[in-house]
């Protein structure tokens, strides 16, 4: 089922992969980030319209991983990490697509950015290498995905949705929401 927020979502979701691209191209040399690492990879929950775009996006490309009965209750690593890769990669959420990049974020006091990328990145550099363009705005991406899936929810018809529920990932693999 198309809709409007399920483009949105996808337009998003170019958006970012070109940018991460982008911060590939810059930070390549300081990044562990490669095929075969997994170590972040663990069970997420996403909004609705993010569990939705993904599971139309299974459904056509990767119709076998939908029925390969893996239980939902498998644990805190990712359901669809087979042999240390992901089995659903070009349908991975945002952030899988972001992970491992220096993100900035705003702290907890909303006064400042604080900068956060996977441990096993940036070994050799200190915090005067980042600036704003060699970053990504994490907290822009969320915001903008919040609404997102609020545009969704709306679609659907719900008049009054919960706009902070998250659906497991691994749900996928059962068909629930």
């Amino acid at each position: 089922m198309s809709t409007t927020a399920l483009n949105n979502y996808h337009a998003l979701r170019k958006e970012i992969d070109v940018k991460t691209a982008e911060l590939w191209k810059v930070h390549s040399c300081n990044m562990a980030c490669k095929k075969g690492c997994d170590s972040c990879c663990l069970s997420f929950e996403v909004f609705p319209v993010e569990y939705a775009a993904i599971k139309e996006q299974l459904e056509k490309e990767y119709p076998q991983v939908l029925t390969s009965g893996v239980a939902p209750e498998a644990g805190e690593d990712c359901v669809f990490i087979k042999n240390n890769q992901c089995s659903i990669y070009n349908a991975r959420p945002i952030i899988c697509r972001t992970h491992g990049y220096p993100l900035l974020n705003m702290d907890e006091e909303g006064e400042g950015w604080e900068l956060s990328f996977c441990e096993l990145n940036f070994k050799t550099v200190d915090e005067d290498y980042f600036d704003e363009d060699n970053t990504y705005p994490q907290d822009t991406i969320n915001s903008r995905l919040f609404m997102l899936n609020k545009d969704y929810l709306t679609e659907l018809g719900d008049d009054n949705p919960d706009l902070f529920k998250l659906v497991p990932l691994k749900n996928l693999m059962s068909g629930t929401r």
